[in-house]
């Protein structure tokens, strides 16, 4: 089976490229062509959804895994029609394609769709997005969701690590906290950490399933922000008295956060035959990768 990803520098796109893949041959997507690894790269830039279709063309897959998105809450807010161009036309016009050439296509989606009142929710449960993002995010699901091969799973609160990764919900508080830097961290919203690397595999037991429609994917671990931080510190061994909680309305930022969000995943666990990882196993995972330890492995004293 041919796969394309797109967005497969970030960090689930990285984690799909890195599953043992013998079955599998990845082309990967990305604004900047070349390799990774011995995986191609072609060239696709959201702001030109022709550069979909292209991509598309030129690799012939089976299916298209599409990861690539604008995932600041905040720049969505402030540049709605930039974030519905990127993050729902090109949406639309990957789809339309998909169905024209009788491709599988999966569509990675948020918990942002939900007004974060009653969580964790199901897929049956009613979206009310409270931002910009969670409401273009939502509209971009369903010309997915039309396709006869179409799979939308929403997901929150990613995780991992590669080299060269940008700091997420993990590894941020990891470096913060084994240097001593002072962490003001909001103890007012929920979810569910997500271990990058468990979803990669997930999003491909889909696939091999023949599975259509929705599914939420998201870590077994339901806790605030503060309780995931000081579940780190005390997994790592690190000093967490440099945490000072906060509020979210004390955290400045331009778009609304669903407070208490979360999803349930039993769709998906009856789906594929498995539970996503609760979070000790998924930083159990975390802590033997490579390049983690290679970046970390000093500040953390990992031998």
């Amino acid at each position: 089976m041919r796969i394309l990803v797109t967005g497969a520098r970030g960090l689930l796109g990285r984690s799909l490229l890195a599953v043992p893949h013998d079955d599998i041959d990845f082309v990967g997507g990305a604004r900047q062509p070349g390799h990774i690894a011995d995986i191609p790269m072609v060239a696709v830039d959201l702001k030109r959804p022709q550069t979909l279709v292209d991509a598309v063309t030129q690799t012939r897959p089976d299916a298209v895994i599409h990861t690539a998105a604008l995932t600041n809450v905040d720049e969505c807010e402030r540049s709605p029609d930039f974030a519905q161009q990127v993050n729902e036309e090109a949406v639309r016009v990957l789809a339309e394609y998909c169905a024209a050439v009788d491709i599988a296509m999966v569509h990675l989606s948020t918990d942002y769709v939900f007004d974060g009142h009653a969580g964790p929710y199901a897929e049956t449960d009613t979206p009310r997005p409270l931002s910009r993002y969670g409401q273009i995010k939502l509209d971009s699901e369903s010309p997915v969701l039309a396709l006869d091969r179409g799979i939308v799973v929403r997901t929150l609160w990613l995780y991992g690590h590669f080299d060269g990764a940008r700091r997420n919900l993990v590894t941020w508080p990891i470096e913060s906290l084994a240097k001593g830097e002072i962490l003001r961290i909001v103890d007012d919203q929920w979810g569910n950490p997500t271990c990058a690397p468990d979803l990669a595999a997930g999003l491909l037991e889909l696939l091999r399933a023949s599975a259509t429609g929705l599914f939420h994917f998201g870590g077994e671990t339901f806790l605030t922000r503060l309780e995931l931080v000081q579940r780190i510190a005390d997994y790592f061994g690190l000093d967490a008295s440099c945490v000072e909680p906060i509020k979210t309305a004390q955290a400045d930022q331009d778009a609304p956060r669903p407070l208490r969000s979360g999803l349930r995943s039993d769709r998906a666990r009856q789906t594929i035959g498995r539970a996503p990882l609760s979070l000790e196993a998924g930083l159990d995972r975390l802590a033997k990768q490579a390049h983690f330890r290679q970046d970390f492995g000093a500040l953390l004293g990992l031998g």
